[in-house]
């Protein structure tokens, strides 16, 4: 099977497009090809976009110059994939230009679902075709990967730790504005809880965390209290998210980042997201937020709350509900046989 799979520079969402890749590639023989979408013309996009609510497809010619493809391939594939908002308009024209299926990851926004032979949502059962629900978005994280990823990791005192946390750092985005204030609670409560229960932390930063927020965590934390760190603005790109989750006890997140929250709901590890009072997440954010609280697979605390102590390890009610192991490669089954690939 021939995939191409679109890439709009966003690593959280080709997490996303890669993870339903991975999933396919379990069930098919599968030839992937990785092309860059890159809009040339700011404004392009959402006239495009427009235009085709009304009727109006774009020739060929106008597209391409609208937007660079790297690589533009020769032949014309099976199925083409993608997630993220600069690559809807071309998924779909894409799509129709070669005459193939085409699945995306997430809202379509004002573009007609009908331009999509499936449009993964988070699960739920009240969207009508071709909206299809698995039980988390695809990721590229593997649980029975994790704790080989973790011993091959170059851990900074040679042995992985044990008795640890992962916390995975976001920062401003998806209507969350960090202020100085909220991270200062944020590495309080993370005090509070080493200092109560004696967990340490496996902690990394993202591109969007203030390089101010890595000198305050170091500065904060009381010797010990941080098992390893990987932060992003000293330049450490070691690729640590797989194995802190490979040694981590529960996983804590940053409640600005879905694929960051994913990829720790996927990995089984029991998962709190930190989040602001403050905020103002889109809908579809919203409630894939209370989905995944519903399910019994995500705590929310406001960094306020987690600044006053809480209990390690942190509960949930009703008792943690994580994935099964075979529930996504069935659910990517399915949906395989229910585009005839």
């Amino acid at each position: 099977m021939k995939i191409w799979t679109l890439d709009d520079g966003i690593p959280g969402h080709w997490s996303m497009t890669a993870g339903l890749v991975k999933l396919i590639r379990k069930h098919r023989d599968v030839e992937e090809t990785r092309i860059e979408v890159d809009w040339r013309w700011g404004g392009a996009r959402q006239a495009f976009q427009r235009l085709e609510r009304m009727g109006i497809r774009m020739p060929g010619p106008l597209l391409k110059a609208a937007v660079k493809f790297n690589p533009v391939p020769s032949d014309k594939p099976d199925l083409i994939i993608s997630r993220g908002g600069a690559t809807l308009y071309a998924n779909s024209w894409l799509a129709r230009d070669c005459g193939c299926p085409n699945i995306f990851i997430g809202t379509v926004r004002k573009l007609p679902a009908r331009f999509f032979s499936a449009v993964i949502l988070y699960q739920d059962d009240h969207h009508p075709a071709p909206y299809v629900a698995m039980p988390l978005f695809p990721t590229r994280i593997e649980p029975s990967s994790l704790a080989g990823s973790a011993a091959a990791f170059p851990w900074s005192h040679e042995q992985a730790p044990t008795g640890t946390a992962a916390m995975f750092l976001g920062g401003d985005g998806s209507g969350y504005v960090w202020e100085m204030a909220d991270w200062q609670q944020l590495a309080t409560g993370m005090r509070l809880m080493h200092e109560s229960s004696g967990v340490r932390w496996c902690v990394t930063s993202s591109r969007r965390t203030p390089a101010e927020v890595e000198k305050l965590l170091d500065k904060e934390l009381p010797a010990g209290a941080i098992a390893e760190s990987c932060w992003w603005h000293a330049g450490d790109r070691r690729p640590s998210v797989d194995a802190f989750l490979g040694v981590a006890e529960q996983a804590f997140c940053t409640e600005d980042s879905m694929s960051m929250l994913e990829e720790c709901i996927a990995s089984g590890r029991p998962t709190v997201s930190l989040g602001l009072s403050s905020a103002k997440p889109n809908g579809f954010f919203r409630e894939y937020l209370q989905q995944r609280v519903n399910s019994r697979r995500l705590r929310r605390l406001d960094v306020s709350a987690f600044a006053n102590g809480l209990a390690y390890p942190v509960t949930c009610d009703g008792g943690w509900n994580p994935v099964g192991p075979s529930a996504m490669s069935e659910s990517a089954a399915r949906l395989l046989d229910q585009l005839g690939l």
